[in-house]
């Protein structure tokens, strides 16, 4: 029974087990802020079981990263410190134990000692021979042997037997073959293999106890790994002589090497207060639990999520930390968006469903949803627990296909009773059970992701809302100062008017008047800007052509303005972008100002790039109701120009705001662009840096209206 299915428990397996001391020492590490990448890389390359831990999740198909990971240090630096006190918390917390408890047979001071003392010689050799990575080979011989750590954790019973009445490797390896269908090194290998580790690492481990006749015609990582093997024995010295042949190095070299890693093992073991004789002593457990107790629910995922700074962020960190406490691979997000009364999908980027996820949307009056119900019930809600005979919504149907497992562990995500959305977790039966156990952390969870979520909406409404208010008091003054200006403007033009007509033509004062009429003009041309900016011009809403309205306008400027300003102007349009219902006129305003804007910033010529798009993610599908909410499209103008200072770009968009140079500008064309964006339902950013160019991002909806949403 064990040999037929050993792998397949094994691929399901998260046991493996965990040095009290370098966890406690892990733990201290990490709620320091002043401990580095090279701290918890040495820290964690003293146990091999935790090495595992960090490269299998980092080895997860969920992780995508741009390189191989095969060091240690790599895999710390793509995870982040963040992510490596989860590990050290969720491991210990979650999933700790004694090997000397479950099997009092084993040596593990001795497994330890020779695994480390391993990775140490096999790195050393592989800096010996000019070997390209030799974090790799410190890796592998670290973690040659964990495979016999998985077998004895997940089959204890059997493996008391083969402690007992074998002595030498070579009889504990046939004894595990006899009982398993297999031994350590295939394990080993095996576990490799799971985590794409190199092909070539993992068949230096699977052949690492072979007869050295064989390993004699094998390629250099077979060599070189055996050899280290042989150095970290106990009686090394007197076996050197019978393997100088597979390498190049010198006897006196092998002789050396090996003392030095004797020195490393003894220095590491003192570091990390290990005693070799009780390497699992009560006292050192008891720190642990102690810590894990203080620690446990204030960092690692939490901590993560407290320094996320928008939504996305906070959903990553939340994923992250399901995979890393509860082994959850997929997690789908449906937040609640309260105007609209629906719960929208999310999902990580690197997820295979994330297009289709991002497309849905679920209607909140649907009260046969799952989701919907546990968004309003504020509970728990487990498909695994529901009667089979129960008819469930279409979403929650499809959204159970997509994620790919036997059920859905609804999570309601709460701050102060209210709710802003669920989680959808992939679970079987065990995974539903470690949650149904682990309930208390569970809502702390979901509870920290829902008081994120709430702050960080909170202040951006909240900015938005003093930025509109301000808007808008600086267009209640402004329509003031032209409603007073103006009546006593209109009676000095009458009189300028008069006195004009009174005096003779050939009178000096003609002149005069003329000078002080135009001024007068120009005041009034003033006033008839502000007033733009108070009150933009937007008429009926219609169906518009956005490509072909900006190409048209794009095409004038280029004669009227560009082309003597030696700029070069570009335009790239989606041709799958839809007609908008929207303002014609408004949008044209939108468009002149920006390009014309661009120009004036780029004295000396330059590049303005104008582009359209829509945005497929902001389309959903009401699932449950067969019909589809309109996306937003997207306008972009971009230049090569000088770029904004970070001071200036905050309040870019305020009137009275410029970046141009001499007192001609008012500083009103960004505030009555932002003004006309806003009657259009939509959303205006600036994206600057000095030197870099500026970019203008306008999303306007697909469908909308003259009154504001």
């Amino acid at each position: 029974m064990v040999k037929k299915n050993i792998f397949e428990k094994l691929k399901q397996s998260e046991n493996i087990p965990q040095l009290p001391q370098v966890m406690l020492r892990l733990v201290k590490a990490c709620s320091s802020e002043k401990t580095s990448i090279d701290e918890l890389t040495r820290i964690i390359s003293a146990d091999p079981s935790l090495t595992s831990r960090l490269i299998q999740i980092i080895s997860s198909p969920y992780i995508n990263l741009p390189k191989e990971v095969n060091s240690i240090k790599t895999a710390v630096v793509y995870l982040g410190m963040d992510t490596i006190r989860n590990i050290a918390i969720s491991t210990s917390a979650m999933r700790f134990f004694s090997i000397s408890k479950l099997l009092p047979e084993f040596d593990l001071a001795g497994f330890w000692y020779h695994s480390y003392k391993c990775g140490v010689i096999a790195r050393q050799i592989a800096r010996e021979n000019d070997l390209s990575n030799p974090d790799e080979f410190f890796l592998a011989g670290l973690l040659h042997d964990i495979g016999r750590l998985i077998l004895i954790q997940n089959f204890p019973q059997e493996y008391e037997p083969i402690l007992k009445e074998n002595i030498r490797e070579d009889q504990i390896l046939s004894a595990e073959m006899k009982a398993f269908g297999t031994d350590t090194p295939r394990v080993s290998a095996w576990l490799f293999g799971q985590w794409n580790l190199n092909p070539l690492i993992a068949d230096a481990v699977l052949y690492i106890n072979e007869e050295k006749d064989q390993v004699e015609g094998a390629l250099s990582h077979v060599k070189e790994l055996y050899i280290s093997n042989i150095l970290a024995q106990s009686n090394a010295l007197g076996k050197i002589e019978n393997i100088i042949s597979l390498t190049d190095i010198p006897q006196y070299r092998l002789e050396q090497i090996a003392a030095e890693a004797e020195d490393d093992v003894s220095q590491m073991a003192k570091s990390m207060g290990i005693n070799m004789e009780n390497i699992a002593d009560e006292e050192t457990e008891k720190s642990l639990t102690s810590e894990i107790k203080d620690f446990s629910l204030f960092y690692g995922t939490l901590q993560s999520l407290l320094k996320a700074r928008d939504v996305d962020a906070v959903l990553n960190a939340a994923q992250n930390g399901l995979k890393i406490i509860f082994n959850i691979s997929r997690v789908f997000y449906f937040l609640l968006d309260e105007k609209k009364n629906i719960l929208t999908g999310f999902c990580a980027a690197s997820d295979k469903s994330h297009k289709i996820i991002k497309s849905i949307a679920l209607p909140m009056s649907n009260t046969s949803s799952l989701l919907v119900k546990c968004v309003k019930e504020q509970t728990v809600q487990n498909t695994l627990e529901i009667d089979p005979d129960t008819r469930f919504a279409i979403s929650d149907i499809q959204i159970a296909r997509l994620i790919k497992e036997d059920g859905l562990y609804c999570v309601p995500v709460v701050s102060a009773d209210l709710a802003f959305g669920v989680m959808a977790l992939g679970v079987d039966k065990e995974k539903a059970t470690l949650l149904d156990d682990n309930r208390g952390l569970v809502d702390l969870f979901s509870k920290q992701m829902g008081i994120c979520i709430q702050g960080i909406r909170f202040h951006s409404e909240y900015a938005q809302d003093i930025h509109e208010k301000k808007m808008e008091a600086y267009s209640t003054l402004t329509d003031k100062v032209i409603h007073e200006v103006n009546n006593p403007l209109a009676i000095i033009k009458n009189y300028i008017e008069t006195l004009r007509l009174k005096l003779p033509d050939r009178h000096p004062a003609q002149d005069e008047l003329v000078v002080i009429g135009e001024e007068m003009n120009r005041v009034s041309e003033l006033l008839d800007r502000l007033k733009s900016f108070s009150s933009p011009k937007i008429g009926g809403f219609e169906p518009v052509d956005i490509n072909q309205l900006c190409q048209s306008i794009l095409d004038i400027l280029k004669k009227s303005i560009l082309l003597p300003k030696q700029i070069e102007a570009t335009i790239s349009i989606d041709p799958e972008i839809p007609h908008i219902k929207t303002d014609r006129n408004g949008i044209k305003q939108i468009f002149i100002n920006l390009v014309k804007n661009a120009s004036e910033a780029m004295e000396t010529g330059g590049r303005i790039c104008v582009s359209t798009k829509f945005l497929p993610q902001s389309a959903k599908i009401m699932i449950d109701e067969k019909k589809r909410i309109p996306g937003s499209v997207e306008i972009v103008v971009a230049d090569n120009g000088p770029g904004i200072d970070e001071t200036i770009r905050k309040t870019v968009f305020d009137p009275y705001v410029t970046t141009k140079k001499g007192g001609t500008n008012s500083g009103l064309g960004l505030s009555i662009v932002h003004s006309i964006v806003r009657d259009l339902n939509g959303k205006i950013r600036c994206e600057s840096k000095p030197g870099k160019g500026t970019r203008f991002i306008i999303t306007l909806p697909v469908s909308s209206s003259k009154n504001r949403q």
